[in-house]
């Protein structure tokens, strides 16, 4: 099965529709939509854009798209499993060659453990949400987390903040400590920079955005890349103005925060606090 017939098919289910259902709203025959769904056939590009649209991602076409025309090679974030909201940012994330990311009030999910990742997806989601859905989101975290482990994947600069140190959204004092433990042994790699950052009141710099994302490249070619990790997905901007904006940003967190040599020390006495 093709990845875009696979895609197709997880979004019908997802939105609850019948292969019949979804035929007769789209104007389509149960047999087109089965074809499609098992490989059989090509969807014609209008057909997908009609889809999409029934399926609530129809701001997605583009990148459903250039899967279907061959413009570029599917990866892991194509699977029907990661949320088209998602995928683009994590083909980025992928390649990128550094990644600066700060997170207020927030591990950073490359660095969470399983325990976090899941009981930080629960936190976030609506009264009455699907437990499967957290669980979803948190083993997608745990797949994300394979970029930090090739032999020539990114280095990642990350500041950390205090207060997601202090309070985590674990309940338990081992996952508080498992969590501790897998920062500090996160120091240990040379391919990855840890800081905290420091009380506002000692650092005179306090960043009022949302948690945001630099992506940098090995090819000269493709300029540095902005996300912004909103609410309800995150958000891809290279306008260059906003970029140099957060680069600045993201210079003044670093140099305001306590030294990476430090970072290991700060969280054991955490560690040591945490009961």
């Amino acid at each position: 099965m093709s990845v875009v017939a696979a895609r197709l098919s997880s979004l019908r289910a997802g939105a609850g529709l019948s292969m019949k259902s979804a035929a007769d709203a789209a104007g389509l025959n149960t047999s087109t939509i089965f074809r499609i769904e098992h490989g059989l056939v090509a969807p014609r590009e209008a057909t997908v854009r009609t889809l999409l649209q029934l399926y609530g991602e129809g701001e997605h076409v583009a990148r459903v798209l250039s899967l279907l025309r061959e413009e570029r090679v599917p990866g892991w974030y194509d699977a029907p499993g990661v949320p088209l909201a998602l995928s683009a940012f994590l083909e980025l994330e992928d390649r990128a060659q550094i990644i600066y990311t700060y997170c207020p009030h927030q591990i950073p999910p490359l660095l969470q453990t399983p325990a976090y990742a899941l009981s930080a997806a629960l936190a976030g989601l609506l009264p009455g949400a699907a437990y499967e859905r957290a669980a979803a989101m948190a083993s997608l975290i745990t797949v994300r987390q394979q970029v930090l482990d090739r032999q020539e994947g990114p280095r990642l600069w990350a500041v950390l903040d205090r207060t997601a140190l202090l309070d985590p959204p674990l309940s338990r004092a081992e996952d508080r400590l498992a969590q501790l433990d897998a920062l500090t042994a996160a120091t240990k790699q040379q391919h990855i920079a840890l800081q905290v950052a420091r009380p506002v009141a000692e650092s005179g710099y306090l960043y009022q955005g949302p948690p945001f994302t630099l992506l940098r490249f090995a090819d000269p070619a493709s300029p540095d890349t902005l996300v912004l990790h909103l609410l309800h997905a995150p958000v891809v901007i290279e306008d260059r103005r906003r970029v140099e904006e957060h680069q600045q940003a993201f210079a003044r967190l670093s140099l305001s925060a306590l030294p990476v040599d430090s970072t290991a020390d700060v969280l054991d006495e955490i560690r040591n606090s945490t009961t």
